[in-house]
């Protein structure tokens, strides 16, 4: 009698639990009102962003990521202005989300964290060879004042030209290293109507990228590709270093 009750007892707690259980299945652990209660212990998870993860485009002195931007965030604001989605170290070291307002017909740019509405701060003029000015030269080809950054008619032989199928470390040719010592370009070159796209390898950086040079004048575009999440884009044209590997290319190949 006692092992029969005993039994019985347990049937009803047994399928409490796998009621419990069958419920706690349909929970949604990232909720307010469930996430610290016992059924979602050890279980809530970070939802993932839908811009993707964080490109470092700012670097303290030692060579370390101090901000960041999330490129698929990319907002229009008006026909010469866009935001990013962005993430900035202070000098307290503390990591503040924000907007990253950028206006490409002015070259200035507008910098607000997250949760504050208005900031006595004003718009700040993007520093040469700055992290800022990589994004700006990388998306102001989508505003109106492209032809401020490179993108105009003239040049367009340079940027609006399809990317090449294959990447930049594939090519079979032969690579000649320049005099300078700064870089090797390859020599499976893809010419252009007025133009030769060729490999370039950067001993600097340790990179591969395509680069178009034009036939007639001192110009060169690099295709720039941020990270895997966002397409590769012909930059604005920019003139050759004298004496260096655009010319060298220019010479033998145009």
């Amino acid at each position: 009698m006692r092992i029969f009750l005993i039994s019985f007892l347990a049937i009803p707690f047994m399928a409490l639990s796998s009621q419990l259980r069958m419920e706690a299945a349909d929970i949604n652990c990232n909720s307010p009102v469930w996430r610290n209660r016992k059924p979602c212990e050890g279980k809530t998870k970070k939802e993932k962003s839908p811009y993707g993860s964080w490109f470092p485009f700012g670097f303290n002195k030692k060579g370390k990521a101090v901000n960041w931007a999330q490129l698929l965030s990319y907002k229009e604001l008006n026909d010469n202005s866009f935001r990013l989605i962005s993430k900035f170290t202070y000098p307290d070291q503390e990591k503040k989300e924000g907007k990253l307002d950028i206006n490409c017909l002015n070259k200035d740019y507008y910098i607000r964290p997250k949760g504050v509405m208005s900031q006595k701060s004003t718009w700040a003029k993007i520093p040469k060879n700055s992290g800022v000015e990589t994004l700006a030269k990388y998306f102001c080809k989508n505003t109106s004042a492209r032809g401020f950054w490179g993108y105009t008619k003239n040049t367009s032989y340079l940027w609006d030209i399809p990317i090449p199928v294959e990447r930049a470390d594939a090519v079979t040719g032969e690579w000649i290293q320049h005099s300078d010592g700064l870089g090797w370009y390859n020599t499976e070159i893809l010419p252009r109507t007025n133009s030769i796209v060729y490999s370039y390898f950067s001993t600097k950086t340790g990179k591969y990228s395509w680069i178009n040079t034009s036939c007639s004048e001192n110009l060169s575009s690099i295709l720039y590709k941020p990270n895997n999440r966002v397409s590769g884009s012909w930059l604005g044209p920019q003139p050759g270093r004298r004496r260096g590997i655009s010319l060298a290319v220019k010479d033998r190949f145009c």
